[in-house]
């Protein structure tokens, strides 16, 4: 499955193709190509795309859901694309490099000293910023090695600040971008979506206990969980023991997005952090009134005139969940909110516009909060 960071860069590309058509290239595995096609981003169809060649034989990696680096077969595949972004750079005369995910700890070990590049750092796990991890020394020393760090929000560039990085490197955006082409309100109907990765931290088996929560007082609404990942074998079984399956989708779709136009409520329930996290914005540009956990800076995004926050307790997600089926007007009002919220702070163009104050090398930046705070040239 692509993952929110994929998703975001397909959709940011392109609207980077509309507002500046030619600057940019996009670089994509074949796999993740394949998916983001199935999924109505419509690769195959925008210019500058380049797909790099087959992976490794003894890759075994599937999906965004594995871990980095997770065998030595994903190495080679690595080390053979390393090679084939280093012909692109030549053959393409590309001046400037951003690459995201599991290229990041790669180059780190083994640069591009041909081209200048800029280090985003797309996640908020607690193992990129202790110090002392594996994961933690690659993204330092690829931060040593670049130019600028490109951090998903400020909470990220307060982190890696403590990690003792120049500030002068460090750039973040206002706010995130989200799809808000594909997710966009249509006609409701009684319908709870959760759209997330599989994995243990978005608390996909807690959404269950949530479900049986909530029909015990609710029989009629219907609920969809959606993802892939390690945990996926599991789901079916735990709503089968409930005897939820009539009421209860559980699957994958690469394009959730007519799911979750349709529903009332989106939830979100990571572990860490929803401030930047895509399945919520996506609820959020559908139109959708919004449940979320109350960790990290949720707070932010998730308003009061927007949607509920709630502990990480499958009794407290569902009060929520049923408190705003109750209240059928102020549902619908969060809703219009929500879309209202995501045009306005988290549209692609504001997202570019920061985006084009990061690539441009001859500014000394830092770019916080999506403003340049220092407009001097460098030397």
């Amino acid at each position: 499955m692509a993952s929110g960071t994929e998703r975001r860069l397909a959709f940011v590309y392109r609207h980077l193709q509309r507002r500046y058509p030619g600057e940019y290239l996009l670089v994509v595995s074949p796999e993740i190509f394949r998916i983001l096609n199935r999924g109505g981003f419509g690769l195959d169809r925008l210019p500058g795309v380049h797909v790099l060649g087959r992976r490794f034989p003894l890759d075994r990696k599937q999906g965004a859901h594995a871990s980095p680096l997770v065998n030595l077969g994903r190495v080679f595949t690595l080390l053979r694309y390393r090679r084939e972004l280093r012909a692109l750079i030549q053959s393409e005369a590309i001046g400037l490099i951003h690459p995201y995910l599991e290229l990041v700890p790669a180059l780190s070990l083994f640069p591009l000293p041909e081209v200048p590049w800029i280090v985003p750092i797309v996640d908020h796990l607690p193992k990129y910023f202790d110090g002392h991890s594996v994961d933690c020394r690659l993204l330092l020393r690829a931060i040593s090695l670049s130019e600028k760090v490109d951090c998903l929000f400020s909470w990220v560039a307060d982190q890696v600040r403590r990690l003792g990085v120049d500030p002068r490197k460090l750039n973040y955006p206002a706010w995130n971008c989200v799809n808000h082409d594909a997710f966009h309100p249509e006609a409701k109907s009684p319908l709870v979506t959760f759209a997330a990765r599989a994995i243990d931290w978005k608390n996909p088996m807690m959404m269950v206990s949530v479900v049986d929560h909530v029909l015990r007082r609710r029989p009629g609404v219907r609920f969809a969980i959606l993802g892939r990942g390690k945990m996926a074998q599991d789901l079916p079984r735990a709503v089968s023991r409930r005897g939820l399956e009539d009421q209860v989708q559980i699957g994958y779709l690469e394009d959730p997005s007519p799911a979750v136009n349709r529903s009332l409520v989106h939830v979100s329930l990571d572990r860490y952090d929803n401030f930047s996290n895509q399945s919520l914005l996506e609820g959020m540009a559908a139109g959708c009134a919004v449940v979320a956990s109350d960790v990290g800076e949720t707070h932010r995004v998730v308003t009061e005139d927007v949607g509920l926050l709630a502990p990480l307790d499958p009794g407290a997600i569902a009060e929520a969940i049923l408190s705003l089926l109750q209240n059928p007007p102020r549902m619908e009002q969060m809703g219009r909110a929500a879309r209202a919220r995501v045009m306005e702070n988290h549209n692609v163009d504001r997202y570019i516009d920061y985006l084009r104050l990061v690539h441009d090398m001859s500014q000394a930046g830092p770019v916080a909060g999506g403003v340049l705070q220092d407009s001097a040239r460098r030397p």
